[in-house]
């Protein structure tokens, strides 16, 4: 793979990561969520139990400190998020801009792109990898 389509793939790439970073958080707030539930319903038992007993207020720190990095990413990723879209929207083939847009910023497969587009699965690769050989992507200044 040349080095610039590299360059490309992973600038254009940082708006998936950041929403994939988000999707874990928000799975472990749900979580957080189902365990605060599970203590306001946990009944007092003399059994005795192993390890350190996690408190609600433990948990709503948790959950507190989870929403709040979901926040800051929500934040950064959409600076990042036009960042892509400048790019993508310098392409000169409406084809390659719309999956380049459906892959990096809609976060859809391959599969998905060409189903919604009825293109075949080895078109939409190629659309990709001609719109990431085309996109122009700003110069890291230093």
């Amino acid at each position: 793979m040349k080095e610039e389509t590299k360059q490309n793939k992973n600038y254009l790439n940082r708006y998936r990561r950041y929403m994939k970073r988000v999707d874990k958080l928000e799975e472990k707030l749900f979580q957080l969520d189902v365990q605060i539930q599970g203590l306001k319903g946990r009944q007092i038992t003399d059994m005795p139990r192993g390890g350190v007993p996690l408190t609600t207020d433990d948990l709503l720190i948790k959950k507190e400190e989870t929403e709040h990095r979901i926040q800051n990413l929500l934040d950064r990723s959409k600076k990042i998020r036009y960042e892509v879209f400048d790019c993508i929207d310098t392409l000169e083939d409406d084809r390659f801009a719309e999956v380049l847009e459906l892959y990096f910023i809609d976060r859809l497969t391959f599969e998905q792109i060409a189903d919604k587009n009825n293109f075949s699965l080895r078109h939409v690769g190629y659309l990709y990898g001609m719109g990431i050989d085309s996109v122009i992507i700003p110069s890291v200044k230093t």
